[in-house]
């Protein structure tokens, strides 16, 4: 592919891709985006723009109205219902080329992970995933209008610092709940619809049905006010299955790390971290996790952390009010008896 020289003087404005959640809500992160990028948009002095795409989008316009946007770019059609890789990609870059954004921002879901990658593969620009913060560049200044993410690396035990200096846009995307919704209507807000219009004839995958998704819980780990975290620390499936019991009987909901997704203990929706959700609850109980950065992420903002690991100097004691030193599947069991009589 050739390389494009481009006129960085060309591209203004922060986006959004405001996503449209099962059909029926605006993506909570991408909400949470929206508060972040208004005040980069703000020290830009450029205006802070939504990407909306769905079936009857003209309904979550009055939601989005109430985070700080001052303008709306949107297009509704019944083909713009599910995520599609190549019309979403083709819409989005297209508008890209139009109106040259200077910043992208994308919830870190699954539809917001594969457009981000792809509308950046067609811009020949970077992107850096599951950031934790951005702001505007010191070292580069206002002028040239760039912004630096943060992010985890080397298994978290750094975090490095990214700029996009050369290429437009600047894209990241963003983790739910690493930013916090602000509630800022504009007095005055653009709406701008885009007419759809797509050849779906170039599609080579035929649509054989509309997609179906996995059996999931109706109440969204990250909504839980007790949530039971388990790691590898509990050493097999039938330990790590416990947590399941002691949820029942406490009206809890279990989350995890990574491994024991790896080894098959609990389903992949209910990871805790960069790569999953991020909670809030009011009390969260940690058994046998080490504490990796990916994983802290997303229980920060819980009201009290309760930890039990056996290692002493577990990462993850830095993060908890209430530290145990035990083997995790000891004090697992004896919780067990204690609720059950």
């Amino acid at each position: 592919m050739n390389e494009i020289v481009l006129d960085l003087k060309d591209y203004k404005d922060v986006w959004v891709f405001t996503e449209i959640k099962d059909h029926v809500r605006v993506e909570e992160c991408a909400l949470e985006i929206l508060g972040k990028a208004r005040e980069v948009a703000n020290q830009l002095n450029e205006k802070l723009v939504a990407i909306v795409m769905a079936l009857e989008a003209e309904q979550y316009l009055p939601v989005i109205e109430e985070h700080g946007v001052d303008r709306i770019i949107y297009m509704s059609h019944p083909d713009l219902k599910h995520y599609h890789e190549r019309i979403f990609t083709d819409l989005v870059f297209d508008l890209v080329e139009k109106f040259k954004p200077s910043v992208f921002l994308f919830p870190s879901t699954e539809a917001g992970n594969a457009l981000a990658a792809r509308v950046a593969y067609r811009c020949q620009t970077g992107l850096v995933s599951d950031v934790l913060d951005f702001e505007l560049s010191e070292e580069f200044g206002l002028n040239l209008r760039n912004t630096e993410a943060f992010k985890p690396a080397y298994g978290g035990n750094i975090h490095v610092k990214i700029d996009c200096p050369n290429s437009r846009p600047q894209m990241c995307t963003v983790t739910r709940g690493t930013f916090k919704k602000k509630i800022l209507k504009k007095k005055k807000i653009d709406h701008q619809k885009i007419e759809y219009s797509y050849d779906k004839s170039k599609i080579k995958i035929k649509i054989v049905g509309t997609p179906t998704r996995k059996d999931k819980p109706s109440s969204r780990l990250s909504d839980a006010k007790f949530v039971i975290g388990g790691g590898h620390g509990l050493s097999s499936k039938e330990n790590f299955n416990k947590l399941f019991e002691l949820a029942r009987l406490t009206n809890g909901q279990v989350g995890g790390t990574r491994r024991p997704i790896l080894d098959d203990w609990m389903p992949e929706h209910l990871q805790i971290g960069i790569s999953g959700e991020t909670i809030t609850p009011s009390l969260y109980i940690a058994f046998g996790i080490s504490g990796a950065i990916q994983h802290v992420v997303g229980i920060n903002d819980s009201q009290t952390i309760i930890s039990i690991n056996k290692d002493p100097n577990a990462t993850i004691f830095d993060s908890s009010d209430y530290c145990v030193i035990a083997d995790a599947n000891e004090i697992l069991e004896g919780l067990l008896e204690h609720y059950k009589v």
